[in-house]
């Protein structure tokens, strides 16, 4: 992999007065959060000590019963009996089929630790993303308020031009319309940065009491750059623990399909007991019973069947774990070059050529050597290269987030 590593001020183009807030969040900081509060993963490790301790409520072995037996009562006076008896009985399972079912559990586990490392990864990559969304809300912002004061200054020069007769009526009314669709951007963006930001909180996990307005965002991120030949190798998914959650699944599901089949091995029954004929427990017996599967058309056969669909199930959901891994990786990494493309595009001609283009326009439209729609379209050349940028900038940046979830390292910190 490359190794060189370049620093984007995430954008480049307007401030984001932020030091003055009292609470600075770091995009690593509200990684650690979501990753020690964040509900759905808190759930799922919940879910994980269950399983870690399921194993024992699945030996096979049932609660001893404890009777008292007595027989041969007689009606006459005085305690006349026959035998009585204390005994001890136990059921338990045929052992191979509690042996499958333990395995079958310990599967069951292993997939699941693979889940929990796997949604590590993607609480890691929602949060990186809410950050970036943030960070974009921000400078989109102040691309609307930019958009605004370019519409002001379109408006004061036709006003202007009218007050002196050398502007209609129309040109007065376009420019207007456009002042007022600007401070509808504006307000619009003010929904875009909430959205993003309770995104994030959510994502962190923060609680509601510590959600507060004061919070604020770095405005600058670290970035590694890729090499295709990298991301190729992605789609090599073995080591994905995703991937690895579905084999371990489909192991589970083989040791219960054979712990089902076991079923029609019987089970025991173990039976021990004191006897007393009437001069005290002095004599001992055992008893040894089966229990066969005489209806196996029905109870065995039919968890027989739940197992070979429950096999085939998993089996259908790696495929799908599989496929969903190729395209996630294929879009973020194609979304990623034509982001980086258009990014240097903007750097290297568009942003100063825009610019300029606009300057002049305003001042010839002023000493009037051209015309309003000139002015209009240049104005709309430098406010689209300007947003462009910045939903490349942010499409960059999310890509590269979401290619973290299939590579062991730090893309965007």
């Amino acid at each position: 992999m490359n190794k060189r590593k370049f620093h984007i001020l995430f954008f480049l183009i307007f401030p984001l007065f932020v030091a003055a807030q009292e609470d600075v969040l770091t995009i690593q900081e509200a990684v650690r959060s979501a990753l020690e509060q964040n509900a759905g993963l808190q759930q799922l490790r919940a879910r994980l000590k269950q399983k870690e301790n399921s194993w024992r409520t699945e030996t096979g072995i049932s609660p001893p019963e404890v009777s008292y037996f007595k027989e041969g009562i007689g009606s006459g006076p005085g305690d006349v009996f026959d035998e009585k008896r204390i005994s001890v009985s136990q059921t338990v399972d045929f052992p191979l089929t509690t042996a499958y079912r333990l395995k079958g559990i310990s599967e069951e586990l292993k997939a699941l630790e693979f889940q929990v490392k796997a949604r590590e990864k993607e609480i890691k990559s929602e949060v990186k993303s809410f950050y970036v969304e943030v960070l974009y809300a921000f400078y989109l912002q102040g691309s609307r308020k930019n958009q605004l004061e370019l519409a002001r200054e379109l408006y004061n020069a036709v006003f202007t031009k009218f007050e002196t007769g050398m502007a209609t009526g129309i040109d007065l009314a376009n420019a207007e319309l456009r002042l007022e669709e600007a401070r509808n951007d504006l307000d619009q963006s003010e929904w875009v940065l909430h959205r993003a930001r309770y995104g994030l909180f959510y994502a962190m996990g923060l609680p509601e009491e510590e959600q507060r307005y004061s919070i604020a965002f770095s405005d600058t991120l670290m970035a590694s750059d890729i090499e295709i030949s990298q991301i190729q190798s992605l789609s090599m998914h073995g080591d994905q623990p995703g991937y690895l959650a579905t084999q371990h699944e489909l192991q589970a599901t083989d040791y219960f399909l054979k712990e089902a089949k076991s079923n029609i091995l019987p089970d025991l029954r173990l039976n021990l007991y004191k006897q007393n004929f009437g001069e005290g427990y002095n004599f001992r017996g055992f008893e040894v019973g089966l229990q066969f599967p005489l209806w196996y058309p029905f109870e065995q056969k039919g968890k027989i069947k739940i197992a070979q669909a429950k096999q085939e199930e998993i089996s259908w959901k790696q495929q799908e774990v599989s496929l969903d891994m190729k395209r996630q990786i294929e879009y973020a990494w194609h979304n990623y070059s034509v982001s980086r493309t258009i990014i240097d595009r903007y750097h290297k001609s568009m942003k100063n050529k825009a610019a300029q283009l606009q300057n002049l326009t305003l001042r010839a439209y002023q000493l009037g050597e051209v015309d309003l729609l000139n002015l209009l379209n240049a104005q709309q050349i430098f406010l689209a290269s300007e947003q462009r940028y910045l939903v490349a900038l942010r499409d960059y940046y999310l890509q590269l987030v979401s290619l973290e979830k299939y590579i062991d390292q730090e893309l965007v910190y």
